[in-house]
């Protein structure tokens, strides 16, 4: 029969079978030259157009890191249904990636990203064209948590609204001293709810709630003592302490590290500590299984042993 570890891996972990969605092709804006030009490859070949790109990716193969860059500046890297469009696609394509071991997500200029175009919010000729742009961004974060390979957010200038959001929904986050973080749309008299489901989750009640309210913005130190980020760094920093926390992550057990992303998520889910306990046993037997784990036990006991 089927080996335990590949039965508890196809519901454990996506695979290339379980397709993130990609956005609809009728809600999409064309953005290549042809017409015929399908989505997927369209992504493809802007990540080769560093000069013009809004967005840049690069694929270490030496790591298993890939990297998403935020590349519209002069608009504080707004978070438009242009650039979610072009970010869903990516996700789509990294997440039935083998050769992908972990995501790392930063952005150039002096903004991480300011949240949504108003102007585009503005523009909008109804209530339901701004809902459909609320909910792509939503798909978007919702994307990141269900991601195979985990997402870091490497933070270099502000994060508000949206931005903030980003930052919450990534699954660990460093940020350097000059990064500044928050919800702020109540300061123009709109409530940041869909920030408030990420940030919700990822700092207490009464800290998300400050935010909210308040619309302030809070340094980065601040940040780390509320949850938003695992660590704060001076900026020259940045970019090699956030590759040497993506590069100790990716040369773990693959299977292990997507299996345990999964499972912690799920687990949250569960209303009693007996059932999450009992979700956790099916896929740690599960993960005994896999032979990642079966060879690291055997060297450690042989090693222990020697």
């Amino acid at each position: 029969g089927t080996p335990l570890f590949m039965r508890c891996a196809r519901s454990a972990v996506p695979n290339k079978s379980m397709h993130l969605s990609l956005p609809k092709k009728s809600s999409m804006p064309s953005y290549g030259s042809g017409s015929g030009t399908s989505p997927l490859l369209f992504a493809k070949a802007i990540s080769t157009r560093y000069g013009s790109s809004i967005l840049i990716r690069n694929d270490d193969a030496s790591t298993g890191i890939t990297t998403l860059t935020l590349n519209n500046p002069k608009k504080y890297n707004v978070l438009s249904w242009k650039m979610l469009d072009i970010l869903q696609i990516q996700l789509d394509d990294i997440a039935t990636d083998s050769s992908i071991h972990a995501l790392v997500i930063g952005a150039n200029g002096k903004a991480f990203s300011s949240g949504h175009d108003l102007k585009e919010i503005q523009s909008h000729q109804n209530i339901n064209e701004t809902k459909d742009l609320f909910k792509k961004c939503s798909d978007f974060m919702v994307s990141l948590n269900k991601l195979p390979q985990p997402v870091i957010a490497k933070v270099q200038g502000v994060a508000t609204a949206a931005g903030c959001q980003l930052v919450a929904s990534c699954d660990m986050a460093i940020g350097s001293t000059d990064a500044r973080f928050g919800v702020s749309g109540i300061n123009l008299g709109l409530f940041c709810s869909t920030p408030a489901v990420a940030l919700s989750r990822a700092v207490q009640r009464k800290q998300a709630m400050h935010m909210l309210l308040t619309g302030d913005l809070i340094p980065a130190e601040k940040a780390l003592t509320y949850g938003l980020l695992n660590a704060v760094v001076q900026p020259d920093l940045l970019e090699s302490d956030t590759s040497k926390l993506a590069e100790k992550i990716a040369c773990k057990s693959r299977f292990g590290i997507q299996l345990g992303k999964k499972m912690f998520y799920e687990q949250l889910k569960y209303d009693t500590l007996e059932d999450a306990y009992d979700f956790a046993i099916e896929q740690i037997g599960c993960n005994l299984q896999h032979p990642d784990a079966i060879q690291g036990i055997d060297d450690f006991v042989h090693k222990r042993s020697g």
